[in-house]
């Protein structure tokens, strides 16, 4: 009955309902009757079934509490949604069938659900599902379809509500325990010139201040508050550290397959995390189609901004990267480290590090090895390794973000 056009199905049980009608009144006696009243309950009863009140659902969406925190999840997890629904009216319903769409803003992804409930006495049912594994992005829910049929399943009845919750999903990151590259920077076996505006407090005594508000206790210098009878705090030592510009490569080009560049984006995000857990001063460069400078000219970084930036950007860039290069070069001070995230190993590359490595840098390079069978880059891989190792520059290559901790530990200088 579906596919059958609604005037002609309608004209079909006029017919019906006639002939029942004229075999009452021309045949008479008990049988005829007897179908004249089943065929007005059945007319009756789908006739009343418009106003199943499917019509004004309401629904309510809510994640599960290990499905992450404050709207933000990491690439890879599951969402793990319960929907909680309320049909107003009084007419009975068999059962009422549940249509959940999750898209992708960033991209054409499409995930679809179909899940049924029977609701109960108060006509409210309830539902549970797990999502499939999410990409980095920002997710939104669609409009919720929901629908139910008479029992003879003649007839559907259409109802939709919409409940409007996006979902933001970060990069994957692994935790980084050390860094070969740092432990060098911080034992000064790379020249770095580092302002103050990036130091590190030790634990060495260095003077006396004025007491600013929001001092721990632990800070008040107790003698010189009493010797003055104002508040005075101790001053320490401050301890020199390393500034850090990773640079994002996003040209187009450059990656064979979205699996690489979401590899560069973890890598970088997980760099990202180990420096500022460490304290640490850093920069960030996106080059992509727009590029985008992140804690230029000594500014810090302002890490949820960073992490709204990683959640959208795309491989879509198309500005040389040695031309990128030269231009952070000159938006960074000089002494800053350097650490490229690209699958490139291009002679161009090379001369921009070059220059890098002229201003007092410690150049370094995270190589994302594609993962594809009919490359074969080992030839190019070796001589590119064999060149920094010559320049004592950082280089480690991985085709997995699982890699990551073993190749920063081990690396090539």
């Amino acid at each position: 009955m579906k596919g059958l056009p609604q005037i002609r199905f309608g004209w079909f049980c006029g017919i019906l309902y006639l002939m029942s009608l004229s075999f009452v009144v021309f045949q008479g006696g008990k049988t005829s009757l007897m179908l004249f009243v089943i065929m007005n309950g059945l007319g009756l009863y789908l006739l009343l079934g418009r106003w199943s009140g499917i019509g004004g659902i309401q629904g309510k969406r809510e994640l599960g509490a290990a499905s992450g925190q404050g709207g933000l999840f990491a690439a890879g997890s599951r969402l793990k949604v319960r929907l909680q629904m309320h049909v107003p009216g009084f007419w009975p319903l068999p059962y009422v069938i549940v249509r959940e769409r999750l898209v992708r803003l960033s991209g054409s992804d499409l995930q679809e659900y179909e899940l049924s409930f029977v609701p109960d006495y108060k006509r409210r049912g309830q539902i549970e599902y797990e999502s499939a594994p999410l990409r980095r992005g920002r997710y939104k829910f669609l409009e919720t379809k929901c629908s139910t049929r008479d029992i003879f399943g003649l007839f559907e009845h259409q109802g939709a509500f919409r409940e409007e919750l996006q979902i933001k999903v970060l990069p994957r990151t692994i935790e980084l325990q050390e860094w070969r590259h740092l432990r060098k920077a911080r034992t000064g076996q790379i020249e770095q010139r580092a302002s103050s505006l990036w130091a590190r407090e030790t634990t060495q005594i260095d003077g006396v201040r004025e007491y600013i508000h929001g001092d721990r206790m632990s800070r008040i210098h107790w003698n010189a508050t009493a010797r003055t009878g104002e508040w005075k705090s101790k001053e320490f030592e401050r301890e020199a550290l390393p500034r850090f510009v990773i640079v994002l490569d996003r040209r187009a080009g450059a990656y064979r397959s979205a699996d690489a560049f979401e590899l560069a984006v973890s890598t970088a995000s997980s760099l990202l995390n180990l420096a500022l857990r460490r304290g640490m001063p850093v920069g960030f460069v996106s080059a992509g189609k727009e590029t985008a400078w992140f804690g230029a000219g000594r500014m810090p970084v302002n890490r949820e901004l960073l992490l709204e930036h990683l959640i959208d950007v795309e491989a879509d860039g198309e500005e040389a990267l040695d031309r990128v290069l030269r231009k952070t070069a000159e938006k960074f001070e000089a002494g800053a480290s350097f650490v490229l995230v690209s699958p490139s190993m291009e002679d161009e590359t090379l001369f921009a590090l070059e220059g890098l490595s002229a201003r007092r840098t410690g150049p370094s390079h995270i190589h994302i090895a594609e993962r594809t069978p009919q490359l074969d880059p080992s030839e190019r891989l070796l001589q590119w390794s064999r060149t920094f190792r010559g320049r004592q520059w950082e280089l480690c290559s991985i085709t997995r973000l699982e890699d990551l901790p073993k190749a920063l530990e081990a690396g090539t200088a």
